[in-house]
């Protein structure tokens, strides 16, 4: 079982049990003092068994368990932001099928450390009487609704758009919400809980997708993972594209209409936002990668806007605290339906190169330590990262719940980025050997 401040995961009745979840959601609702908590689910088939599970562990401390059923993540921290009401999302995010996991909120944003440490202490929160709770179904978020309202009902009307639903909760919403806009939809990998690909689509070629949206001419492929908080697109001549393109394209638009003028992203997200933003006469602040470091120092620089490249991860704190790639997608859709196809070459486009390097933790933090050594000036805050040109740069990082080193390196041409992560990677494995 992985456990991190992001949430739990693991396979179902071996490293993660039913028990645990029980267990987990009776110290979360303990720690929140019970009252209303909200539920919800992305479509693996081991979630209605764990939604039971998490339910009962809520209510045997006196909860009012609120249960949406299949809703995505993004849907429901904005259930939890506008009722002000903690809640736990049972998921897996982009992990294959046999994984599922529990993420858990707090007025629309995820927990803490110190609150997340309380949650998995292996204890039940100590002796006192059980207190029954309740549970009831609630039939419809009113998540699709806001974003509809938000960009105008039938103002993209015109627009055509290929959906990769990957089996996942964005079948809950997409199609409606797309529909509602205006917006001409087909689909596929449109069945609930059938997984036809795989389930994180910044790893898959996206073949369907891509067919589909040049056989039908579409303006766009959107494709989700399992629990509707990551995105990639597809363009118009059927090539996908990468997530720090869109994650550029999505926070331009937004820049260019006014309003904020700074955003905050992860150390690993492209250069190109950096342009984009100082271009537009704002100033693009980094944090360590992951979503709640982002969210915590948007927070911290009082920013609305951020995300994270690797994922396509827009957040916009005017609507929701996490990754929304349903809000990025109408952001993108809208430029669309406001300058047509010419909008996906307005944002700079750089390469990047992902190795993932297996090491144990203590020899790789070692390796990182002697390999920044080397480099005068280099940002050691998430890791190492190693800026080597004015146009390349490179990051190591070592993961926080496996024995990985994440190598990320970006330049102006593929060949460059693929060769600057296989040479801090050999780099670092003979470092740390």
């Amino acid at each position: 079982m992985i456990v991190s401040v992001s949430g739990i995961r693991g396979i179902p009745n071996k490293d993660f049990l039913y028990a645990d979840a029980a267990r987990f959601a009776s110290n979360f609702a303990g720690m929140t003092g019970s009252g209303e908590i909200l539920l919800a689910r992305d479509t693996r088939s081991t979630g209605p068994a764990i939604s039971r599970a998490v339910a009962a562990g809520l209510m045997s401390r006196g909860a009012r368990v609120l249960d949406y059923g299949v809703i995505s993540t993004p849907a429901l921290f904005r259930e939890s932001r506008v009722a002000k009401r903690p809640a736990v999302m049972v998921t897996a995010s982009h992990n294959e099928p046999e994984y599922n996991g529990l993420k858990f909120l707090a007025d629309g944003m995820g927990i803490g450390k110190e609150a997340f440490d309380a949650v998995v202490a292996d204890t039940d929160g100590g002796p006192g009487q059980f207190v029954a709770g309740s549970r009831r179904s609630v039939l419809r978020s009113s998540y699709a609704d806001d974003l509809v309202s938000r960009f105008g009902a039938g103002s993209c009307e015109g627009v055509s758009v290929a959906l990769d639903l990957g089996g996942g909760a964005a079948i809950t919403q997409a199609p409606r919400i797309l529909k509602g806009m205006g917006c001409q939809v087909v689909s596929v990998n449109d069945a609930v809980g059938v997984f036809s690909r795989k389930v994180d689509p910044v790893a898959d070629e996206l073949v369907a997708l891509r067919k589909l949206v040049k056989s039908s001419k579409c303006d766009i492929g959107l494709a989700f993972d399992c629990d509707g908080d990551r995105l990639v697109i597809v363009d118009d001549q059927g090539r996908k594209r990468t997530g720090d393109f869109m994650l550029t394209l999505a926070l331009a638009e937004m820049l260019e209409q006014g309003g904020e003028r700074n955003v905050v992203v992860s150390q690993d997200t492209t250069q190109a936002v950096g342009e984009v933003v100082e271009r537009l006469g704002g100033k693009a602040f980094r944090s360590k990668v992951g979503e709640a470091n982002v969210v915590k120092t948007m927070r911290d620089e009082g920013v609305t806007l951020g995300g994270e490249g690797s994922s396509g991860g827009l957040i916009d704190g005017t609507f929701n605290y996490c990754r929304d790639s349903m809000l990025a997608a109408l952001v993108i859709v809208k430029a669309l339906e406001a300058k047509g196809r010419k909008v996906y070459a307005s944002v700079p486009v750089y390469h990047q190169e992902r190795v993932a390097l297996a090491l144990p933790r203590a020899k790789a933090l070692r390796g990182i330590r002697e390999l920044a050594g080397k480099y005068n000036g280099a940002d050691t805050s998430g890791g190492l990262k190693v800026a080597l040109s004015d146009h390349s740069w490179v990051l190591l990082r070592p993961s926080g719940t496996e024995d990985v080193v994440r190598v990320s390196a970006e330049a102006d041409t593929a060949g460059k980025a693929v060769e600057i992560a296989k040479s801090f990677a050999s780099k670092l494995k003979e470092l740390s050997s």
